[in-house]
């Protein structure tokens, strides 16, 4: 009888345990990066998850219009330069959508692009929440990941 206890118990808690882990799961933000070359999407990709997002790689616009459609994440990573439409046009779309998300910015074509980028973001009324030029370091990806995420 007592053992039959002590298994309920064990059971009870385990459910308890799956329950947490799954509400911790579910209360993950979500992060959302478009970049058309794959490394550097799957490398921003990796460094979230571990940050701790739920992340979505996609390598075109296409492909996050249609992410767009039936999710809104917390954070949106946009390569400025891809081929089929450039950051400044997402940026508008994003703006006439109403977009709520976090925007990180990157691109390989230097500071001064990203940052007139980040400037027509803010004008638009969109939450920018950084700019990254390519290449950039983990620790600095990392950094602005975790302060997306609230935990840097």
């Amino acid at each position: 009888m007592l053992q039959n206890v002590y298994l309920t118990l064990l059971l009870v808690q385990m459910q308890i345990a799956l329950l947490v882990i799954r509400g911790e799961r579910m209360a993950r933000p979500t992060l959302v990066v478009v970049d058309d070359e794959i490394e550097m999407a799957g490398f921003v990709a990796e460094v979230a998850e571990v940050v701790g997002f739920r992340v979505r790689a996609v390598t075109s616009v296409q492909q996050l219009r249609k992410t767009l459609e039936s999710a809104s994440p917390d954070v949106i990573v946009i390569d400025i330069f891809m081929p089929d439409i450039d950051g400044f046009e997402l940026i508008g779309e994003l703006a006439e959508r109403g977009c709520s998300s976090g925007i990180i910015l990157i691109s390989g074509y230097g500071k001064t692009l990203l940052n007139g980028a980040a400037k027509i973001a803010e004008a638009r009324g969109l939450k920018l929440l950084s700019v990254i030029s390519k290449p950039f370091r983990l620790i600095e990806l990392e950094s602005v990941l975790k302060r997306a995420i609230g935990t840097g």
